[in-house]
């Protein structure tokens, strides 16, 4: 224990040396810490009041660091930059020589001596200069940073991009005239130092006594600054800014070279991009430029929270100040910013008459303002100004006039009336956002708004509506309670009646019920409140369609079609309205003309398909489509009826088929095209004769609207067995080939040939059978088209299955190929009266290849030509026909479908 406890005590001399040591330097490290501090404090309050032009307070904080820290040249030199401002550089010359006498090794104090010698001369040749010649425009050293008046960024972006703030805002004024300068024994009285000379008579002489200043101290930025100085005042800025970049190398942290630096990027004279000297100066103190918003506000509230209400006002005026020098004008947003800072200062100053001019000129703004707005985010911007100032009803007329105005952008309207609705819900308010809501198209979130203005407004539980409201929707959409939803909907009723979602499930309810008298009634209160509501508008009309009230219903849809917020759909479903509403009332042509309007976006649209045959029945005066009058109805039916057996379904198809047919002989093709698009609805998976009607009917109404249409049907899902992409090509491929486009006809084949999805025996031998006559068509490879004809034949399970035009190809290649007999006997064993006009086509050019077509002949094949062209392929065909065979027999016409 004794020897632990004299262990424990400093007896030893170099004990208690290492001690007092060690205490020593903790106490001047933390003295130093300290220091620093103070000195990064007091400069920070000095960039304050020089942000405010508050120089004379400045100047005085100035000074004190100055005797505090003599050896600092960031003091010293924005000392000198400072009195240029309040005209005090000689007496400030005075103080400095007195300080040298006090601190003789002082190099700061000689260094800002010789700069403040020059700044005085640079103003003195100045002013010469202007004497001399008044209209010449001389720039000078230090300046703002100007900008075109015609470059119009919004006010937000002005005060938020850094690349155009920078303001040193330490510039000699314009109206100052130097006085003598002082004798030379004062500006220099140390007469050991080599680098100062006894007199200084011009100019040239401070130039001289900087450069030798700059090598007498090679590592001393300060030196290279003032040198840079020396050179830019007789004119020579290339080296200055060189001698600059140099002391910049030595500390990239002085504010005086960041200064000059920046100010010579930002008017261009220095153009290398790598290094942004703008944000190095404004990262060392945002005091340091003007033009930020947040800067200049920060400072207003710091300087009144400290009583100082005249700098507080000044930290706002100083930003007007700085945008009329850069642009030409004051935004009216920050001159009413000013005089809503003046205002609370006032008041707090207790100086309300002036508080109450301030407080009056923002109305007198704003009110002109709101009658002829520049822009509505600067409308927004006062408002908020306003509020945040206490001036309440102020903002309220910003905000409402953002409401009103057809010129507000949808994002900013929506954002303005969520605010509004949040602070200051009113009956005024709900009326702008009436305003707005009509306005804005009926916006789902302005809708919103209206109803939460509405809730509180009788201050009714918001939470406690909401979730009742959600309860009924869920019970409506599945359908499972009507009654309990209708219990639930009058609850909400008698809560709040102005609720138009509420009036419009009522309005359904109600329909469901059959009360059909207190359905339409809440139908057309939701109407009065919100004819913007697409979806409670259709169910509106669908009800009127029910209740035979066709004129309403169709007076209704074609307002409602004029809203640009309809989807699609439901611009479809209000045309399908219009054209069932002259369908009932017997007008079918407008009826047809409605309905087509619908099936261009939709044309795979069952509905739509069925009232487009109902109504071109109608039309249609001849007794051919009105014998087929119950296949359409059939076919509706059938489509109503999910349960139709496929039985059912496959029997309604072959009728169709052989109806649709005849359609196309008949010169109904589109009729034919609208009944195949249906029969694909209906079928479940495809065969030969469906693939056959489709594609016939398609080249023989019009082939690229069938195309379009058919590559639209994929995009609805479809279902139907073994109706793939692979499929799909290869229909679209005989559809060209029908049209005799064979260019498209082998960029289709090549897709479906390409396509893994052909599963469908039928589809490969259709495309073999498609590739022969492309070939054959062309004159090409005709070797090959026999091959691929003879693969196709091959692969049908009965030589009877093979239809009978595959077969007259298939005799027209051997004789093209030379192989007469047996090519003419294969043709004319497979053709008849009723043959197709291709296989009529191949016999007369396979005879004619023969030398076998001669009179007897051509007269005998004029009997059976009886067919009629129902596409532009066969057109071709006939065409070619009449050259070579000759005109037919009276008695025998041709008739012509397309």
């Amino acid at each position: 224990m004794q020897v632990r406890t004299k262990s424990s005590q400093p007896n030893s001399p170099r004990i208690r040396q290492n001690l007092v040591s060690s205490l020593n330097f903790s106490a001047k490290s933390r003295l130093r810490k300290l220091n620093g501090k103070s000195l990064e404090n007091n400069l920070r309050t000095a960039n304050k009041y020089i942000f405010v032009q508050d120089f004379e307070k400045a100047e005085s904080i100035l000074k004190q660091l100055s005797f505090k820290y003599p050896n600092d040249y960031e003091i010293l030199f924005r000392r000198v930059e400072v009195c240029s401002k309040r005209d005090t550089l000689s007496e400030l010359l005075h103080d400095l020589k007195k300080m040298r006498k006090e601190y003789p090794n002082s190099k700061a104090i000689d260094f800002a001596i010789l700069l403040g010698s020059i700044r005085i001369f640079s103003k003195n040749n100045s002013e010469k200069d202007k004497k001399i010649d008044l209209r010449k425009n001389t720039v000078p050293v230090h300046k703002d940073i100007e900008f075109p008046q015609n470059n119009r960024i919004p006010l937000i972006n002005i005060l938020s991009n850094k690349k155009i703030r920078i303001n040193r805002n330490l510039e000699i004024p314009d109206d100052y005239f130097p006085e003598d300068p002082p004798p030379p024994d004062i500006l220099f009285p140390n007469k050991k130092d080599k680098i100062i000379k006894e007199s200084i008579s011009n100019k040239e002489d401070l130039y001289n006594k900087a450069i030798d200043l700059q090598m007498n101290n090679p590592e001393n930025y300060a030196a290279w600054y003032v040198a840079g100085c020396a050179l830019e005042s007789v004119g020579r800025l290339s080296e200055a800014i060189e001698i600059w970049n140099h002391a910049f190398k030595l500390n990239p942290e002085s504010t005086s070279i960041l200064a000059t630096l920046t100010e010579l990027q930002q008017i261009g004279v220095i153009s290398d991009p790598s290094t942004n000297y703008s944000e190095r100066f404004e990262a060392l103190d945002k005091y340091l430029v003007h033009g930020h918003f947040e800067t200049h506000t920060t400072l207003y509230n710091e300087f009144i929270k400290v009583g100082d209400h005249k700098n507080a006002i000044n930290a706002l005026r100083t930003l007007a100040d700085w945008l009329q020098k850069q642009y030409g004008e004051v935004p009216v947003e920050i001159e009413i910013l000013c005089l809503l800072g003046a205002m609370q200062a006032y008041k707090l100053d207790n100086n309300l008459p002036a508080a109450e001019a301030c407080r009056s000129e923002v109305e007198n703004i704003v009110i002109a303002c709101k009658k002829s707005p520049r822009d509505m985010n600067q409308i927004y911007f006062i408002a908020q100004l306003c509020e945040e100032y206490g001036l309440k009803p102020v903002s309220r007329i910003c905000y409402f006039a953002i409401l009103i105005s057809k010129d507000t952008p949808l994002e900013l309207l929506i954002q303005t009336a969520s605010h509004c609705v949040s602070s200051c819900p009113s009956d005024g308010l709900l009326e702008c956002l009436k305003v707005a809501y009509k306005n804005s198209k009926g916006s789902p979130e302005i809708r919103f708004c209206m109803l939460l203005c509405g809730l509180k407004i009788i201050q009714a539980d918001i939470s406690e509506y909401m979730i009742k409201k959600n309860k009924a929707r869920e019970i409506i959409s599945k359908d499972i309670n009507n009654q309990g939803a209708l219990e639930i909907l009058e609850d909400l009723n008698k809560i709040y009646s102005s609720d138009p979602e509420v009036q419009y499930y009522l309005g359904e309810i109600h329909s469901r019920l059959g009360h059909y008298q207190e359905s339409k009634k809440h139908f057309q209160s939701m109407f009065s409140l919100d004819y913007y509501n697409t979806d409670g508008i259709l169910r509106y009309i669908f009800f009127l369609l029910k209740t035979k009230d066709y004129a309403s219903a169709r007076e209704i849809a074609q307002e409602g079609l004029q809203f640009s917020s309809l989807s699609e759909q439901q611009t479809n479903e209000m045309h399908w309205s219009i054209a069932a509403t002259y369908y009932s009332e017997g007008d079918y042509v407008n009826s047809y003309d409605e309905i087509k309007k619908s099936l261009q976006s939709d044309p795979w649209n069952h509905s739509y398909l069925i009232l487009l045959l109902r109504s071109s029945l109608n039309i249609e005066k001849s007794s051919f489509l009105k014998d087929h009058e119950t296949v359409v109805k059939n076919l509706e039916e059938i489509i109503l009826n999910s349960s139709a057996t496929t039985s059912q379904r496959e029997a309604l198809i072959e009728k169709i088929i052989k109806h649709g047919l005849d359609c196309i002989q008949n010169n109904h093709a589109e009729y034919a095209w609208n009944l195949a698009k249906s029969t694909i609805l209906i079928s479940e998976k495809v065969n030969e004769s469906l693939i056959h009607f489709l594609t016939k009917a398609g080249a023989s109404y019009n082939s690229r609207i069938a195309v379009q249409e058919m590559l639209m049907l994929l995009k609805q899902n479809s279902s139907i067995k073994d109706f793939n992409f692979a499929t799909l090509a290869a229909c679209i491929a005989q559809i060209y080939s029908l049209s005799g486009n064979w260019t498209l006809v082998d960029e289709w084949l090549s897709i479906a040939k390409n396509n893994h999805g052909l599963s469908a025996k039928l589809t490969k031998q259709k495309l073999f059978e498609l590739e022969a006559l492309c070939i054959t068509m062309k004159g090409a490879d005709l070797k090959k088209a026999q091959t691929l004809l003879e693969a196709a034949i091959d692969s049908y399970d009965n030589i009877h299955k093979v239809p009978l035009d595959t077969k007259v190809l298939h005799g027209y290649i051997l004789v093209a190929q030379g192989q007469y007999s047996a090519g003419i006997e294969k043709m004319q064993n497979n053709i008849s009266t009723n043959a197709s006009i291709q296989s009529l086509y191949f016999l007369i050019k396979g005879l004619e290849r023969a030398g076998q077509l001669n009179d007897t002949t051509k007269e005998s094949i004029t009997q059976i030509f009886h067919i009629y062209p129902t596409n532009s392929f066969e057109q071709k065909m006939v065409e070619e026909i009449f050259i070579t065979v000759g005109n037919k027999f009276d008695s025998s016409p041709i008739g012509l479908a397309c």
